[in-house]
């Protein structure tokens, strides 16, 4: 689900990851040891209709297991088709 100020924008599917080794040679984090948490973003999947309401903005994205994370949509990706449906993905990156 995706929430924002606790209350229901819409239900979403999402696919969270950290990125791979070659993320960070290219880009070296400070630090010896790359903090992978602080990297972690990926997709979230909206119906047409669900993404005329939401912005370039902060949300609560819960997840299935009922936990959440504060992530910060930055771009509208592509239209395309998940399960026989339309959707339209946005790019998230949790903060």
């Amino acid at each position: 689900m995706l929430l924002q100020q606790g209350r229901l924008v819409a239900g979403v599917d999402y696919h969270l990851t950290i990125p791979h080794q070659t993320h960070f040679i290219i880009v070296p984090p400070e630090g010896v040891r790359p903090d992978y948490e602080a990297h972690l973003g990926g997709f979230i999947l909206l119906t047409p209709a669900d993404a005329g309401k939401i912005s370039l903005a902060e949300y609560t994205l819960e997840l299935a297991d009922k936990t959440k994370r504060t992530i910060q949509v930055e771009r509208r990706y592509k239209k395309m088709k998940h399960k026989g449906h339309e959707r339209i993905s946005f790019w998230v990156k949790v903060i």
